[in-house]
């Protein structure tokens, strides 16, 4: 296998078709050997995109088979997809898409942009290993296109397998092309394109990929979510039998696109209103509730209140008919009694609810209910049939008041008991959902906050300096790292550390902080001299006229320089800088170990 970090401008194409024109890399693609090619800068997370590898993968099908449908096909083709100018366009994309939330391949591709340039021709599901990669690619070459890829899900990773056939003397051979937009350990500064004509080793290599780790299979307080980790699922896509790239189709896909988005944004609105609604009839049901729950406190009390001392009931009921007449007609009219208070509507006038009615209405109702425990029963006809007025028939005629009274107060408490009902079915459901999302949060990769412009990050974004493990988003310390350079100051150290004065050794930016940080090659070069600068001095010759870099820690204990350089020999003091005259057997022996020390400080 051969990494390759690939070049800033793209690969040469073969205009004329013949193998001659084929570039070094292909030629040894074609011959059986497995190739890298990764691109700095490009990859899903410089581009902004956290969970957008599944917009990268659909994009990267369609671009190629777009490239395809302009005429490029075999070792151009193939070519032309190692660019990095191809790289860079897949993985634009994913700068448009900000949310952590992970996308299915089936919602992507049911956008305009991928719809009219691709059809989805089968799926399969598995759980990941070898021999089952080995038939989904066996199925790939089975497919009559001749260009088709097969997006692999395994979550939270997508990843594309292309398959780019290209005629050679033996006949026509398969060129099997993985597409991963995640940085990985072979191509740690962008995205990485795995080329192999091999179907064993293309599908070795989504095994060791997508491998499973087996400590999740064992963990019981894990359920659905180990499930997800240990399948994967492909889709099979093929170009769309019209061109996709004319001025037509280009435009009919920007009007659907128009039209989805109005009315995603017409079911917002909607979504938003019903949202409201909602939120002001559970806070009105939740004051209801509030206020029930105080009035049977407040009745419960008083009931209790009354067991402790019982009045007398013929008292109590000569005492509650009087007020009967409060609630007639007017104050004006005449006494009723409860018969013809109730027999017409007219007649009834209620109060506004208030609390204290209410409550007393409650608490006369169990009253009535224990003195009818120690009395004969009276029939409503009885009642009606009752000639005498006296005392005890208006307390008959209060008492079937009540009745009525506490059928109606029955009626509004069965309709409490529902409310009640449905609010506990809410905050349960609320409940589940709270303890779900809780469940799901700890499966959220862990963020961390830049020390310099104090935004927020996901853990595999963060450049943490060796010896003090301060920690800081890579565009930060990528700029910081730069600007020292170009102020050719070295060692740079870590900007926390700087400015804390307490800090006695402040942490120092490695070699391979600098390399994960994907600096360019002058900017490179640059810092490799910076640091054989910390470690030599400039010598210059008077007598030979030439300079040459010393070893700084045998500088600085000769008191006698000698030039280092072959046939000069020449001898001065580093203090007076006037020309000294040694043994015959020193300058050979000196000049030597100069110049040994310059040979080696020659290599970076």
């Amino acid at each position: 296998m051969t990494r390759l970090e690939a070049p800033q401008e793209p690969i040469a194409s073969d205009q004329q078709g013949n193998q001659e024109g084929r570039s070094e890399i292909v030629e040894e693609i074609l011959a059986g050997r497995e190739k890298i090619v990764s691109h700095v800068g490009a990859s899903q997370y410089e581009a902004g995109g956290i969970a957008s590898c599944g917009l990268a993968a659909l994009n990267f099908v369609r671009v190629v088979l777009g490239r395809a449908e302009s005429g490029l096909e075999g070792t151009r083709l193939l070519e032309d997809v190692l660019s990095r100018k191809t790289s860079e366009e897949v993985i634009s994309i994913c700068a448009g898409w900000t949310s952590n939330a992970h996308l299915e391949v089936e919602e992507i591709f049911t956008i305009p942009l991928f719809k009219r340039a691709l059809t989805l021709v089968y799926s399969t599901y598995g759980k990941p290993g070898v021999k089952r990669f080995r038939e989904v690619l066996s199925h790939l070459q089975s497919l009559p296109n001749d260009h088709a890829a097969v997006i692999i899900t395994r979550p939270p990773e997508i990843i594309t397998c292309f398959r780019v056939p290209i005629a050679s003397a033996s006949g026509k051979q398969d060129v099997f092309i993985v597409f991963d937009s995640h940085p990985r350990t072979e191509h740690p500064n962008g995205a990485g394109l795995i080329i192999n004509t091999s179907l064993d080793a293309t599908a070795a290599h989504l095994d060791k990929l997508l491998a499973v780790d087996g400590r999740l299979l064992t963990d019981s307080s894990l359920q659905w979510q180990t499930q997800l980790l240990a399948n994967f699922s492909g889709h099979f896509f093929v170009p769309r039998g019209s061109a996709t790239n004319s001025v037509e189709e280009l435009t009919r896909g920007v009007l659907e696109s128009s039209l989805v988005a109005l009315n995603l944004q017409a079911e917002v609105v909607e979504l938003k209103f019903q949202n409201s609604s909602l939120s002001r009839d559970r806070q009105a049901l939740e004051k209801e509730l509030d206020e029930l729950k105080d009035k049977y406190r407040s009745v419960k009390r008083r009931l209790e209140d009354g067991q402790r001392s019982p009045p007398s009931p013929k008292k109590t009921r000569r005492q509650d008919s009087s007020k009967l007449p409060t609630s007639g007609p007017s104050p004006g009219s005449t006494s009723l009694n409860a018969l013809e208070y109730f027999s017409s509507p007219s007649n009834i006038i209620r109060s506004p609810p208030s609390s204290e009615s209410m409550d007393y209405l409650v608490a006369r109702q169990l009253q009535m209910d224990l003195d009818q425990e120690h009395r004969p029963r009276r029939t409503f006809a009885d009642a009606v049939v009752s000639k005498p007025k006296d005392d005890h028939s208006m307390d008959e005629d209060y008492m079937v008041a009540a009745q009525l009274q506490m059928d109606w107060d029955r009626a509004r408490r069965d309709d409490d008991l529902k409310v009640r009902e449905k609010q506990r079915e809410f905050e349960e459901e609320d409940a589940r959902l709270t303890a779900e999302r809780a469940a799901l949060q700890k499966d959220v990769q862990s963020i961390f906050e830049c020390g310099v412009c104090f935004d927020k990050y996901p853990e595999d974004y963060v450049s943490r300096v060796a010896d003090c493990s301060h920690g800081f988003c890579r565009d930060c310390m990528k700029g910081y790292v730069i600007s020292k350079v170009k102020d050719k100051l070295y060692p740079i150290f870590c900007p926390m550390c700087v400015t804390d004065n307490a800090r006695v050794e402040p942490g120092m930016v490695t070699d391979d902080l600098v390399q994960m940080l994907g600096l360019d090659d002058n900017e490179y070069q640059t810092l490799q001299e910076l640091q054989i600068a910390s470690l030599s001095i400039l010598l210059h010759c008077r007598k030979c006229k030439q300079s040459v870099f010393v070893d700084r820690l045998e500088y600085e204990a000769t008191p006698i320089l000698v030039c280092p350089l072959p046939r000069c020999n020449y001898a001065w003091c580093k203090a007076c800088q006037q020309h000294q005259q040694i043994y015959k057997s020193f300058p050979s022996t000196f000049s030597q170990l100069f110049w040994f020390s310059a040979f080696l400080l020659s290599f970076p």
